[in-house]
């Protein structure tokens, strides 16, 4: 098993959530979370990571495995370029700002590389105001807003794909998921492909969910254990997964071409 590269690791540490969205790709959520033996097995096959992304469910729900996480990574001494988490702003976490602080000073540029999105959309508005949370939805926005790790709002302006509960929107509204494809080459001295002796790079993106099933960001719990289940860290190889599902790139200039022509077509829909 080689060295891994990742230029984008997707960690789905919870599946449980505080809201229950008309929109949520997750579907039906359950109260799973992801385990030590989960974030170990995965972190441990892994040499470097391009950005690091915290997904649910609602991360804030399983802080504890945000934490686990980023004390393996400094324990470990696993760089990563960047540091990423969603949230959707319901909760309050002083914690997840003190974590943000500990993985941007390991990081450790000059830049902010933790960075803090919240999930708003009228999707989620409709449920806080069903809540009735609006006051302390809106106060947390503020406080998260002051703070140098806020990035921004995610929102839902493009089409969504129709996994989890977005199957019952109108037809218009959604696209059918279309798999990431990931995309392989190795990387040796002066940047010339070594399948022997270089660092296997892996992209666009490879996703963990809480059982530790390799699988797609934007599938639906139901689906990321049947249609799109490629295999599982405790037991499996990130490499040899993506090699099997993937494309094997002789050039790691080509590589990059794929890698980024191939996330453009997945968030704009395009053939």
């Amino acid at each position: 098993m080689s060295k891994l590269y990742i230029q984008n690791l997707a960690m789905i540490v919870t599946n449980k959530c505080n809201l229950n969205c008309t929109h949520c790709l997750r579907g039906a959520k359950d109260n799973n979370c992801m385990s030590d033996e989960v974030i170990e097995a995965t972190l441990n096959q892994v040499f470097a990571v391009g950005n690091l992304s915290i997904n649910g469910g609602e991360p804030l729900l399983a802080l504890d495995r945000i934490e686990k996480i980023i004390s393996y990574l400094i324990e470990k001494h696993i760089p990563i370029d960047e540091f990423t988490i969603t949230i959707n702003g319901t909760i309050y976490s002083e914690e997840l700002l003190k974590l943000l602080d500990e993985v941007n000073n390991y990081i450790g540029t000059n830049d902010i590389n933790a960075l803090l999105a919240i999930s708003l959309d009228n999707y989620h508005l409709d449920e806080i105001r069903k809540l009735g949370i609006q006051k302390e939805f809106y106060e947390n926005l503020k406080k998260y807003q002051e703070s140098k790790y806020f990035y921004g709002y995610r929102n839902t302006k493009q089409k969504l794909f129709s996994e989890g509960y977005a199957v019952n929107l109108e037809e218009k509204l959604t696209v059918p998921l279309r798999p990431l494809k990931p995309f392989i080459t190795y990387v040796g001295k002066n940047k010339k492909f070594d399948r022997e002796n270089g660092l296997c790079n892996i992209g666009p993106i490879v996703t963990i969910n809480p059982k530790g099933i390799i699988t797609e960001c934007d599938a639906s719990i139901e689906h990321q254990e049947t249609l799109y289940n490629y295999g599982n860290v405790l037991y499996d190889s990130i490499e040899e997964v993506a090699s099997n599902i993937g494309e094997l790139i002789l050039k790691p200039k080509t590589f990059e071409r794929k890698v980024n022509k191939s996330l453009k077509k997945y968030w704009t829909y395009k053939k």
